[in-house]
């Protein structure tokens, strides 16, 4: 007699996974050390000595314009580990350290060492590859990492229709929220909880039209229909595991994961307008309002996480495949270094 088999509901991480530091620790080597990171924009870098300072995996980053290009270095002093430079962003004349003085070319060249007779050409920064899509500036830690092209191939198969290095810059912002990264990723894999957390973009989006397409372990596709009198329906790419390209018919954000620990991240956006005379208030308000709701969501289920009462859960193959996909990434990048 045949019986049908119903595919069981998978478990989901670990609660640990979502505080610990041994997880942490592999978030940063397995996955963001091996991902392409978006850190500023080309037009960030108009004359050389332009720079924007940042972190990915964890770690210290400079991207400076120098007169060839766009270079990016670890922010750290040969001397003794000071940061070279100690704000967002900015423009110096000379890269030099402000702790004892050690001067840097903009191509990461030790040009003077005061007071120390050493050979200058085995003291240059530490170099970060660093390259550019559609007018984005991407760094990346790992040699093995495939080029940003290649990275971002399904992303461009994806957002084809959608002419991001032809749009307007509105604005940048940045959130910072008490929570691990993947608490967020996991809360933006799926749209199940728009109508109970999202009150202004439940009443934007028909959710009956609402669909998550996965791609391997790399893309996941989100996409719903404007609601009769809605303010705009969406497509919404996640090339995994933290950068989304949110698209809407006004133009898109595009949104980076910036993970600073294991309880704090940092979201960082970019909104691009099809025309820049269109650059509305009410619509940039909006979108920075749904943020805020994920992330405060999102900060009460991270005290849960770690208050030791919650270890695994069950996800819906109905309503969470986006969360199945995500998790499984991580799970697959935990096994190339088992705890």
């Amino acid at each position: 007699m045949n019986e049908t088999v119903r595919t069981r509901e998978p478990e989901t991480l670990p609660a640990r996974a979502y505080w610990a530091d041994e997880y942490w620790q592999l978030d940063r080597r397995e996955i963001w050390a091996r991902t392409w990171v978006l850190v500023a924009a080309a037009l960030d870098f108009r004359a050389a000595g332009d720079y924007v300072a940042t972190t990915a995996a964890g770690m210290p980053v400079l991207v400076i314009k120098a007169e060839d290009g766009i270079r990016a270095f670890h922010n750290v002093c040969r001397h003794r580990a000071s940061p070279l430079v100690l704000d967002d962003r900015g423009h110096v004349e000379k890269l030099t350290c402000p702790y004892h003085s050690w001067r840097y070319g903009f191509d990461g060249t030790l040009l003077n060492a005061p007071s120390t007779n050493i050979d200058k050409s085995e003291y240059g920064l530490f170099r970060v590859r660093c390259e550019t899509w559609r007018g984005l500036v991407f760094v990346c830690l790992s040699g093995e990492t495939p080029p940003l092209d290649e990275w971002m191939r399904e992303v461009s198969d994806a957002a084809v229709r959608y002419p991001l290095e032809k749009m307007h810059l509105a604005r940048k912002l940045s959130l910072d929220a008490e929570i691990n990264w993947k608490t967020y990723a996991d809360n933006y894999a799926e749209g199940w909880h728009v109508p109970t957390i999202h009150p202004g973009l439940n009443a934007s989006l028909d959710m009956a039209s609402y669909r998550i397409d996965t791609t391997g372990l790399v893309l996941q596709t989100h996409s719903a229909r404007a609601r009769d009198g809605g303010m705009t329906g969406g497509l919404w790419i996640w090339r995994l595991p933290g950068l989304f390209l949110n698209i809407y018919n006004w133009g898109m954000s595009v949104e980076q994961i910036e993970p600073l620990g294991p309880r704090r991240t940092r979201l960082n956006f970019r909104y691009f307008f099809n025309e820049p005379q269109k650059a509305d208030d009410d619509i940039l308000n909006w979108s920075v309002t749904v943020a805020r709701e994920d992330i405060a969501i999102c900060e009460r289920v991270q005290k849960n996480l770690e208050a030791g009462i919650y270890d695994r859960g069950r996800l819906s193959l109905v309503f969470e495949n986006g969360v199945i996909q995500f998790q499984q990434m991580v799970e697959a990048a935990y096994r190339r270094n088992a705890l």
